[in-house]
Parts: C-alpha cells; structure tokens; sequence
C-alpha cells in the first residue's frame, strides 16, 4: 500500500454527488467534489516548489466510486499520469 492510499483511505466514505471528488489528506476539508476532471486534476496537481500536492482523483460510476489517479506528494508536473 503507498503512502498516499493510506493517508486516503479514512475519507473514501466522504466523497458525494458530483461526478468527480479529490482527496487531499493535508487540505482541509480533505475531501472535496468537483464538476470536473480538469479542477480535480489541478487540486491535486497543484505545484509547490517540492512538487504536485498529492491525493487520489475519483470519478463516479453506476456502482458508487472509482479511484482514476493516485499522486505522490512531490510528484514533478512531468510525471503526473495524466501527462503519459
């Protein structure tokens, strides 16, 4: 299990009815709904000097939700999955 799924995995029941949810386990609240992919993707991208900020991206489906991206705090804009 990566750091990330852990520090992710208390706030999965959180996640409500928009079509996409991020969770940032040192945001506050942690979990947060979006309209969109490109706002969940920047939530979690968002850069520091050290990096993306890190969390999961989930997206909802006819059987609740599906985790699409897991990033690593730290991760270079370069290499974030959605990039490849």
């Amino acid at each position: 299990m990566s750091n990330m799924e852990v520090q992710c995995a208390p706030h999965v029941e959180r996640l409500e009815a928009e079509p996409f949810a991020t969770i940032i386990p040192d945001r506050r609240p942690p979990v947060k709904c979006h309209a969109g992919i490109g706002l969940a993707k920047l939530a979690v991208a968002y850069e520091t000097r050290r990096g993306a900020r890190g969390g999961e991206i989930y997206e909802r489906t006819a059987d609740g939700w599906s985790l699409l991206y897991r990033v690593e705090a730290g991760t270079p804009a370069e290499e974030l999955p959605w990039k490849s």
